[in-house]
C-alpha cells in the first residue's frame, strides 16, 4: 500500500465526517420529498464508502488479518453508488467549468450574489474531490481483488 493511497484515504475519509455532519443536522429536509431523498441516499452512499474502504485498508493492508465476507460486500455496493455519483459529479461540473454564467445567474434568482472566482473555485474543489473518490474507488476494487483471500 502507497502513501498515495493512504493521502487520498485520509482526503475521503475527511471530506465522509463533514458530509455526516450536514446529514445528521439535514435529515428532516433529506427526507421530507423525493427529490432530496436520491441525493441524500447518495451522500449515505460515500459516507458507508468511506467508512468500510478505511475498515479494509486498516484490517487487510495493514493488519493482514482475515475478515468477514460481508465487509467485501459492503464497500462493493456502496463503491458502485458513489461511483455513480463521482462520475455524475464530474460530468455535471465539466459544463459549469466552461461557462458558469447560467448557474450564477440561478443562484442570483435565489437572491444570492456569488462571484465568479467563488463559483468556480467551488467546481474545481468539486472536481478534484470527486475525481479522488473516482481513482480511490478503482484502487479499491483492484486492491480486493488482489487480496481476495483475505476474506472468508
Amino acid at each position: 500500500m502507497t502513501i498515495i493511497y493512504r493521502l487520498l484515504s485520509a482526503i475521503i475519509n475527511a471530506v465522509a465526517l463533514l458530509l455526516s455532519i450536514s446529514m445528521l443536522f439535514s435529515i428532516p429536509m433529506l427526507l421530507s420529498s423525493a427529490q432530496t431523498m436520491l441525493p441524500a441516499f447518495m451522500m449515505l452512499a460515500v459516507i458507508l464508502y468511506s467508512w468500510f474502504s478505511f475498515k479494509f485498508r486498516r484490517e487487510v493492508l495493514q493488519q493482514q488479518k482475515i475478515v468477514n465476507h460481508s465487509l467485501r460486500d459492503w464497500v462493493r455496493v456502496n463503491g458502485i453508488v458513489t461511483l455513480i455519483f463521482s462520475i455524475m459529479t464530474i460530468l455535471g461540473l465539466l459544463p459549469l467549468l466552461k461557462n458558469p454564467q447560467p448557474f450564477l445567474d440561478a443562484v442570483k434568482n435565489f437572491g444570492v450574489d456569488m462571484p465568479l472566482k467563488t463559483a468556480t473555485t467551488f467546481f474545481f474543489t468539486m472536481l478534484t474531490y470527486a475525481t479522488i473518490l473516482l481513482i480511490h474507488i478503482v484502487w479499491t476494487f483492484a486492491l480486493m481483488k488482489k487480496y481476495k483471500e483475505f476474506f472468508q
